[in-house]
């Protein structure tokens, strides 16, 4: 038996909530990577020892 037009919206507005909730997942993933990389940029640098001036 087919699917009322009722039942066809229903199916796509949930897939649709599936995909939105999947693509934040990703976009939560994606930033907390990137504030990661600049938890490590930044701690990088501050180990980093100053030079004593030129080297020339």
């Amino acid at each position: 038996m087919p699917f009322s037009d009722d039942e066809l919206t229903e199916i796509a507005f949930r897939e649709q909530r599936e995909r939105d909730r999947q693509y934040q997942e990703w976009m939560d993933q994606q930033e907390a990577d990137r504030q990661a990389r600049a938890a490590e940029e930044q701690a990088r640098r501050a180990a980093e020892q100053p030079h004593s001036g030129p080297t020339w």
